[in-house]
């Protein structure tokens, strides 16, 4: 396997994460698609005060698992992360919705203990304890990216367990 950057098979016993979306987090409405340092050091106070990792939700991955490499994009994205001293673990397999990406990773990973879903875009019921949104790039101005109220709440969820003994399929049918 090419050195990608990524962690690999790097398990404890129990772990917390962050699922990490990038447009919209790390960037900001003036600098879209560049790693805001600002951005980067909250999410890396997150990373400090809780001990957990990242996992990527980008829709950059969607180019890995079509070609096999990490480059472009994906590429400048880890690189900021390990420059920052963030650990990247993985990323979540290209499903449909991203909210079906990361019940994916969780089935895959029963030691994940708890985690926050830092995300700009999608809705996920079934994660609505779990789940920061931002505003949405889309919107414009608006965006950001990562603030410290964001921080001061994901640090409050990684400290919660997670059950992962919720069935998805349940939750999906009584929305």
């Amino acid at each position: 396997m090419e050195n990608d950057g990524i962690v690999h098979d790097v398990w404890r016993d129990s772990m917390k994460v962050v699922f990490l979306d990038f447009n919209g987090i790390l960037d900001t409405y003036e600098n879209m698609d560049v790693v805001d340092p600002d951005n980067l050091m909250r999410l890396k106070r997150i990373i400090d005060e809780t001990g957990s990792k990242v996992v990527l939700t980008t829709s950059n991955k969607n180019n890995y698992y079509r070609s096999g490499k990490i480059c472009g994009i994906l590429k400048y994205i880890i690189d900021s992360l390990l420059e920052a001293g963030i650990d990247v673990i993985g990323m979540v397999p290209m499903l449909d919705t991203r909210e079906e990406e990361i019940h994916a990773y969780l089935d895959e990973h029963p030691e994940v203990e708890s985690f926050v879903i830092l995300e700009d875009d999608y809705e996920m019921p079934s994660f609505s304890g779990n789940i920061i949104k931002l505003p949405c790039q889309m919107i414009g101005k608006e965006q950001t990216g990562l603030l410290d109220e964001h921080v001061d709440e994901a640090i409050q969820i990684l400290g919660r367990e997670y059950n992962n003994n919720v069935n998805y399929e349940l939750k999906m049918n009584n929305l």
